[in-house]
């Protein structure tokens, strides 16, 4: 009799210690390190890098607007920033910008994702 007590405890633990972990697991969460540490400002960083690349006389500024987008200003530049991002990232089936140019460098595609994953903060 003193036996089987035994056994039917040894049981009742391991079984009550695989509910317990199963309970006690603590799900993994990723740890994602953000490519983009601060904010970034539109005016003093998305605007002179459309300014410089896009809305140029004969493209998409001054009083030019190229394939029907005018990039001038914050409300244009905001209201177009996925087409944009595609665009200066050449992907996506749409002609790359800037036309003719070439890529723009990896830092400031990197800074207008930031600023639009950011919520294209008028800034």
């Amino acid at each position: 009799m003193r036996k089987y007590f035994l056994i039917l405890i040894v049981t009742a633990g391991c079984i009550g210690s695989m509910v317990a972990c199963k309970k006690d697991k603590v799900p993994v969460v990723p740890i994602v390190v953000s490519d983009c540490p601060d904010t970034i400002s539109f005016s003093t960083q998305i605007e002179p890098i459309m300014v410089a690349n896009c809305s140029v006389s004969g493209c998409h500024g001054g009083g030019s607007t190229a394939g029907g987008y005018n990039l001038e200003g914050y409300a244009n530049i905001s209201a177009n920033a996925n087409t944009i991002l595609t665009v200066i990232k050449h992907e996506g089936g749409l002609a790359p910008m800037p036309q003719g140019g070439n890529k723009l460098a990896d830092s400031l595609i990197q800074q207008f994702k930031c600023w639009k994953d950011q919520g294209t903060l008028n800034n």
